[in-house]
């Protein structure tokens, strides 16, 4: 790791990785989840300006670029700045939203692993109008690869952008739900606190920095992990 002029290394805080917050499926067995995240799998990942990587030092390089790196998998990034499962970003355009995309890409790959991300975007859509779409996005998904594993990762915002996630979590997580998708929940798991945010948020403070994206490829690896475990390894 380069270290500054100063020479200074600054160590933050992070959750425990023992246990993460994820909500198993009945319909995805342990087994699955575990050839779906081998290395050299094929992985399709949709989702906002966090997939995209804006926020980090290059603009491009988010913390879907790191898990793939670090997973060794043939991936597909699908990331498109301020969209969501319904909010069209500045398009003003439907075409952008996480179904469509998803869509799309039914004639170009054939993936073991998608995971849809976010979206903190979809903040001001009514959140029966929000889960529908969650569930009816996620089922598309699983209809269109049915031999693979569909993951839904909700917003991961640091603090205090978080605070206005809540809403989203809880109707992506009851549309993941209804869907019969495991969820990822960074929100439940309190991954960015008011300790670490400060040296995980980028300028902007709604979006991560390149430590930032790193730390959550990692925890999104250990959920991922988590999810693989047999059933009497899993947390209570």
């Amino acid at each position: 790791m380069a270290l500054g002029v100063s020479g200074l290394l600054v160590i933050l805080p992070t959750v425990s990785s023992a246990c993460q917050p994820v909500t198993t499926s009945a319909s995805v067995s342990s087994a699955q989840v575990a050839d779906a995240i081998a290395p050299g799998s094929d992985v399709l990942i949709v989702g906002d300006s966090y997939t995209s990587g804006r926020g980090s030092t290059s603009g491009v390089d988010g913390w879907a670029q790191d898990l793939v790196a670090d997973r060794h998998w043939d991936a597909t990034i699908d990331g498109y700045p301020g969209t969501g499962y319904v909010d069209t970003g500045r398009t003003g355009s439907s075409h952008y939203t996480f179904g469509p995309r998803l869509e799309r890409h039914a004639e170009d790959v054939d993936p073991q692993l998608v995971i849809v991300q976010g979206s903190q975007n979809d903040w001001l859509v009514d959140s029966s109008t929000l889960q529908a779409r969650v569930e009816k996005t996620l089922r598309d998904a699983e209809q269109t690869w049915p031999d693979a594993v569909v993951v839904a990762l909700g917003p991961s915002a640091p603090l205090p952008w978080a605070k206005s996630t809540v809403g989203v979590a809880a109707s992506v997580s009851a549309g993941a739900a209804a869907a019969g998708v495991p969820y990822i929940d960074a929100l439940a798991g309190q991954w960015f606190t008011a300790a670490n945010s400060p040296g995980y948020a980028a300028i902007d403070g709604g979006h991560l920095n390149d430590a930032g994206y790193q730390y959550l490829a990692d925890r999104v690896s250990e959920s991922l992990d988590a999810l693989a475990a047999p059933g009497d390894e899993r947390c209570a």
